[in-house]
């Protein structure tokens, strides 16, 4: 019977009746039919195709997952790892992407690969291959600015995976929005590129593996890092300066503070330079501009020694001149985050 019900609602959703396809996915899904379970979760998680609910869309897949069901392992394999309902499982997260692997999923088999750093099909063979703890590794910092501590790191990310995460974003962005006094994420003159937050639903174990990375460069925990996004600049786009810290004086800001912390730090990985002219990373009153090559990394702390926002970190993404510029940003908070 549930089988039948999730085949009617493909059919529903292949004709645009939406809503019916809906109304039959959920039967299907309560029914305890994994791949309704893993598409209704993936719904859920990414507000695409029915109402966001992170907690239930999280439960659902992880369900689904542990029915077998290979699209499901292969989501919840990045739930499991980003820790959402405690601490990050990275044996059980490669595990579920070997089986959402064996199942067929394309996506499984590329994060594979990558992680393993092999072109190969034995799928039991990259999980042991995979290493989380070298993704730990930090390499040594070049100290740009010792107060406020500006330092680069070469080599943080590889060329695939600078890769494949543009190739993640490339065909999603949106006109990117700052965060406005109300505390809503608005337009703003100031700001011309573009921009993909990656949110549950789109989390993989490649950039969970490289935030690992990121929180040893910030010296902070792993689970205090926000969503990461992934920013785009033609030729002229930029970003006027700004700071990451919020302000604790203006109240919406001073509630997000309250509500999930302050954001300490901020990392940007650099991935690409092929072609690329300008499109610095610009802190005009320290007298400092940076770009960094392929897979560089720029770490930058918000905070003076006193835990207060330093207004010495302002800082501006300068337009390229030529070519296009690509960054994943990542803030990370002064305390854990949770679901």
């Amino acid at each position: 019977m549930t089988d039948a019900q999730y085949q009617a609602a493909l059919a529903a959703y292949g004709q645009g009746r939406d809503d019916e396809g809906g109304h039959l996915l959920r039967q299907a899904a309560q029914g305890g039919h994994a791949p309704a379970m893993a598409m209704l979760g993936y719904q859920m998680l990414s507000g695409r195709g029915a109402p966001l609910d992170r907690v239930a869309g999280v439960r659902m897949t992880v369900a689904a997952a542990d029915k077998g069901d290979p699209a499901a392992c292969t989501f919840g394999a990045a739930l499991v790892a980003a820790g959402v309902f405690g601490a990050p499982d990275w044996s059980r997260a490669v595990d579920y992407l070997r089986q959402g692997a064996e199942g067929g999923v394309p996506l499984a088999r590329a994060q594979l690969r990558l992680l393993a750093g092999q072109a190969s099909d034995d799928w039991p063979g990259l999980c042991r291959a995979i290493d989380i703890e070298s993704w730990r590794a930090a390499p040594e910092p070049k100290v740009l600015s010792p107060d406020p501590s500006v330092r680069a790191f070469a080599g943080v990310a590889s060329p695939a995976v600078c890769d494949w995460i543009i190739a993640r974003a490339r065909e999603r962005l949106a006109p990117a929005r700052v965060y406005g006094v109300a505390g809503d994420k608005a337009f703003h003159a100031g700001r011309s590129n573009s921009a993909l937050e990656l949110g549950l639903a789109d989390l993989d174990l490649v950039v969970l593996a490289l935030r690992e990375r990121l929180a040893v460069l910030a010296g902070l925990p792993v689970m205090n890092l926000n969503a990461p996004q992934v920013l785009h600049y033609a030729v002229g786009q930029s970003f006027e300066p700004h700071v990451d810290f919020f302000d604790p004086a203006i109240p919406a800001e001073a509630m997000n503070i309250a509500q999930v912390g302050q954001r300490a730090a901020t990392a940007l990985v650099y991935l690409n330079d092929e072609g690329l002219e300008g499109g610095e990373t610009d802190f005009p009153l320290l007298g400092l501009r940076h770009r960094g090559r392929r897979g560089d990394a720029l770490v930058f702390v918000n905070l003076d020694s006193a835990g207060q926002p330093d207004r010495r970190t302002v800082h501006a993404g300068l337009p390229p001149i030529r070519g296009e510029k690509w960054l994943l940003s990542q803030w990370i908070r002064d305390g854990a985050l949770r679901l």
